[in-house]
């Protein structure tokens, strides 16, 4: 690595931060894990396994940016150098850009399933939409693994890549190392325009899937109140699981996509820089650890649990270190 680049900006500082991160947040997702299998009461027994799913997903983005991944992107190249595990056990680069797109993806089908899960159970159960979900799905999860393959079948030559980006852009060279040299996805224009078109094609959709959900259970919940097809007690306990889901998925997904638009309102200023990229991808590896940590939080049953463990364990704790008192 190039003496020009400082400690802060170089590809070493941000595998560290990144490598630090995973590990505080890989125990919230195992705790998360648990707490779902294992203390989810049966009134919530049927969103059980679709919580359980978005909770995988989410916690396999984590640990693919924290920890296996590490891709550190070096603008403007369209590309970076991977900087976790997964390198040192020879993985393509491009390998780990598919998984990393590909789950991205899968968060977003995840969250809206939570949403689709709820309008089937309280309003189309009976309805055409039971039989139409499962192709809806397929689809969905066929998005989501293809919508990538085309821009991996259309990755450069690598050598031919590396010397136009290094021609182009000779300050990117400093970042280049043989340990960890930088891939390439694309440098041609065009073929840069149609990634981002695809990406905002895929997002488009799967955002507006689960927005229909969400627009649909209200309508659905407002018209059971008014024409009183639903108990009050009923209809105030889904509005509160919808509330906890809400800010589940809400407060999550601010912290992934602001980074994001942030760093493509910036690179369309031309202002980027390595240590914008790393703050931001930072930011993103704790996604599923703070998606977690919310659930826990704002859920009734799992927010009861861990109250109940505390006062166990300080119960324990105060024991112990009371002295006890004998009459003689």
């Amino acid at each position: 690595m190039s003496s020009e680049v400082s400690y802060i900006s170089s590809p070493e500082f941000y595998s560290l931060g990144l490598y630090i991160l995973g590990s505080l947040a890989l125990p919230i997702h195992i705790f998360g894990a648990y707490c779902i299998l294992f203390q989810t009461p049966e009134t919530m027994k049927r969103v059980k396994w679709v919580m359980f799913n978005l909770h995988c997903w989410s916690c396999s983005l984590d640990i693919l940016l924290g920890i296996l991944g590490q891709p550190f992107i070096i603008p403007p190249v369209f590309g970076g150098a991977p900087m976790g595990l997964l390198h040192l056990l020879d993985v393509d680069p491009g390998i780990m850009v598919y998984m990393m797109v590909t789950i991205i993806l899968m968060v977003s089908i995840s969250t809206g399933a939570i949403f689709e899960n709820r309008f089937f159970l309280l309003f189309a159960e009976r309805s055409w939409w039971r039989y139409a979900r499962y192709p809806y799905y397929v689809i969905n999860i066929a998005l989501a693994f293809l919508y990538y393959v085309p821009t991996m079948m259309g990755i450069p030559d690598q050598q031919v890549a590396r010397e136009w980006i290094f021609k182009t852009y000779p300050q990117v060279r400093r970042f280049d190392s043989e340990d960890h040299p930088i891939f390439v996805v694309a440098y041609d224009s065009v073929a840069r325009d149609w990634i981002g078109i695809r990406m905002i094609i895929s997002v488009l959709i799967v955002g507006i899937e689960g927005l229909i959900f969400i627009i649909l259970l209200v309508w659905k919940m407002k018209t059971a109140a008014r024409k009183m097809t639903m108990s009050e007690k009923t209809l105030a306990a889904q509005r509160a699981f919808l509330r906890a889901v809400y800010m589940q998925v809400s407060i999550p997904a601010a912290i992934m996509a602001t980074p994001q638009i942030a760093m493509i309102v910036i690179g369309y200023l031309n202002l980027n820089t390595p240590e914008m990229n790393s703050i931001a991808y930072m930011l993103m590896s704790i996604h599923g650890a703070s998606a977690t940590v919310i659930m826990l939080y704002c859920h009734k049953p799992y927010r009861e649990f861990i109250k109940g463990m505390l006062r166990g364990k300080l119960r324990r704790v105060l024991q112990k270190w009371t002295p006890s008192v004998t009459g003689t």
